[in-house]
């Protein structure tokens, strides 16, 4: 037997090249999502829409955020845990969040 690291392995190979699942397969039920919504302005006056309190879904959250920005026809970006949509939006964000019949919140002026 030859020297080396040992390797767990099940009935479905390699367990070092498993993938984990971490709630990606979960299913997201818009009607319980309560996102939060707030107009946020930098130092120049530039406006930035930011959309929290996402569900821990990532693909969920990108197919909106993508599903945002061509809509409305601006630029932004899913991070972390919010999404991100430039220009001054929130009237128009707040109506395809209703469309998709997901509820929000405003948070600020």
């Amino acid at each position: 037997m030859a020297e080396g690291k040992i390797v767990w392995s099940d009935s479905e190979g390699d367990l070092r090249k498993k993938k984990t699942s971490k709630g990606e397969d979960a299913h997201v039920d818009e009607s319980q999502v309560i996102l939060l919504i707030r107009r946020l302005t930098s130092g120049k006056g530039r406006t930035v829409v930011e959309i929290t309190g996402l569900p821990s879904h990532k693909k969920w959250c990108q197919k909106l955020c993508k599903e945002l920005k061509k809509k409305l026809g601006v630029g932004g970006a899913y991070k972390n845990d919010f999404i991100e949509i430039h220009g001054e939006k929130i009237d128009q964000v707040k109506g395809v969040l209703l469309e998709r019949g997901i509820a929000f919140k405003q948070i600020g002026g």
